[in-house]
């Protein structure tokens, strides 16, 4: 089952900050791919309905930029405008598949600054690089390419 991103990516600014690791918008945008990766790997099925766009600084999901870019590059501290009602808790739409993919993918990614996940999403050998068009926006990251890479890297891990 897939989700909508916008919910997984609640459930991520929701971690940082029940835990005080508040992420940003760029590092958010690497969470949500990261888990998608791991996702499409482990269960080959994707985490989330959208497709990742190819953009300058690496996978992005236009509407969570969207949602999100009120911060710019600050960090996430609130979940006010995005929290459909006071005692909502993402974990309660989620299957446990879901439910463990994010959570492995915080344990994974929590501590890395939002440019080093950047960095590692530029690799030569990864999805963004194979379709990278410079000043486009709209250039689709296969998820099989996605998919076929966090085989690898996890086997690797």
């Amino acid at each position: 089952m897939s989700y909508p991103a916008s919910l997984i990516a609640f459930a991520f600014v929701k971690k940082g900050i029940d835990e005080g690791k508040f992420v940003t918008q760029m590092k958010l945008q690497k969470l949500v791919y990261f888990a998608q990766g791991v996702h499409l790997a482990k269960y080959h099925t994707p985490l989330i309905n959208e497709t990742f766009q190819a953009w300058l600084y690496g996978p992005v999901i236009p509407e969570i930029y969207q949602n999100y870019r009120l911060y710019g590059s600050r960090p996430i501290t609130d979940t006010i405008e995005f929290t459909p009602s006071p005692n909502y808790r993402p974990s309660s739409r989620l299957n446990a598949e879901a439910l463990e993919t994010i959570n492995y993918s915080w344990e994974v990614l929590k501590d890395f600054s939002a440019m080093s996940l950047s960095y590692w999403t530029h690799r030569p050998d990864g999805p963004w690089s194979k379709v990278y068009v410079p000043d486009a926006k709209d250039t689709p990251i296969n998820n099989n390419d996605i998919k076929q890479y966090f085989e690898k890297l996890l086997i690797r891990a």
